[in-house]
């Protein structure tokens, strides 16, 4: 029995930006477990008004308005190093975002 010729065709599609992200970012050594970092992580998104908080692990990650933030907990010797970045289009308010978590941990 021949084999039936597939055909497929594919289509480019370009998403368009209407603007450029802005990535702000900190790190820093805590005194703490990978697994509390992280809940204290979900607890710090939730408290300044993030939405569609997620934990998965020592990795949080949430959305306030068109803006992202993600923080990585991970285990280095004795301490845990923690890695928080905030991106969206107004410079501004990611950098406060980003202070206001980083204040916090």
């Amino acid at each position: 029995m021949p084999e039936p010729n597939v055909v497929t065709k594919t289509k480019l599609v370009t998403a368009k930006k209407s603007y450029t992200p802005q990535l702000w970012s900190h790190h820093q050594l805590l005194n703490e477990t990978p697994a509390l970092c992280a809940e204290k992580g979900v607890s710090i998104l939730t408290s300044l008004g993030f939405n569609s908080v997620i934990k998965n692990g020592n990795y949080v990650y949430g959305n306030f308005n068109m803006n992202r933030a993600a923080i990585k907990c991970v285990q280095v010797n004795e301490q845990t190093f923690v890695y928080t970045a905030v991106a969206g289009a107004d410079v501004k308010l990611v950098e406060k975002l980003r202070n206001e978590i980083a204040w916090k941990l």
